[in-house]
């Protein structure tokens, strides 16, 4: 009997386990004060699918994963003066399709690229929703956390996801304590939305 009740406490410690780590957003007490759960979820799809893309097995340590890919931009960066988010968009678009538009439109806006040099066509833009719970969590985030504090602040003078937040994450990634969760979602984010504004090629 012993025996017995001893395996289901081990099953049951290893489904709890597994549950905490498949959805770690929901752990965290500012992203779940912050969202509603419908919202965690679909923050937890996007979050999800980054880590597949940099991830190259589900064995691979998360936190290396997130170290070696800021690492392999930075590198690109200083090689060739410009990178790749080597994420696959049309996987990308698809998840969009997964979640809820309202959660959609708390983190993003699609907005109006207007024509430059050769191109005469007006194309939908990605961009940060400023008045969005996203924007509101890394303002939150950011009062623990001194470079998503800078990182935001510069979001909140530009309204835009301008070069110094890019530069920020590529040269000073480390600083974000990447071990983080709510660290995690921001560079997830952070590159889809680059990812989405390098690639995306829809007319407005």
């Amino acid at each position: 009997m012993k025996k017995v009740i001893y395996t289901l406490l081990i099953l049951v410690l290893i489904n709890c386990s597994t549950e905490k780590e498949s959805n770690p957003l929901n752990s965290d007490a500012l992203i779940h004060k912050t969202f509603t759960k419908n919202e965690i979820k679909d923050l937890q799809k996007i979050l999800d699918f980054f880590n597949s893309e940099i991830c190259k097995s589900a064995q691979e340590n998360i936190d290396d994963c997130y170290l070696n890919y800021c690492s392999r931009i930075g590198n690109e960066v200083k090689k060739h003066g410009m990178y790749k988010t080597h994420i696959d968009f049309k996987k990308q678009y698809e998840v969009y399709k997964q979640i809820n538009s309202n959660t959609f439109n708390e983190i993003w806006l699609i907005q109006q690229s207007l024509p430059i040099r050769e191109r005469k066509d007006t194309l939908k833009y990605l961009g940060f929703n400023h008045s969005g719970k996203y924007i509101h969590f890394l303002n939150e985030y950011g009062k623990e956390n001194k470079a998503v504090k800078d990182y935001v602040n510069n979001f909140n003078i530009a309204s835009d996801l301008g070069p110094s937040m890019i530069s920020q994450v590529i040269m000073n990634y480390e600083t974000f304590q990447i071990e983080n969760i709510k660290s995690k979602l921001l560079i997830a984010i952070h590159y889809l939305t680059l990812n989405d504004q390098n690639l995306r090629k829809e007319k407005y």
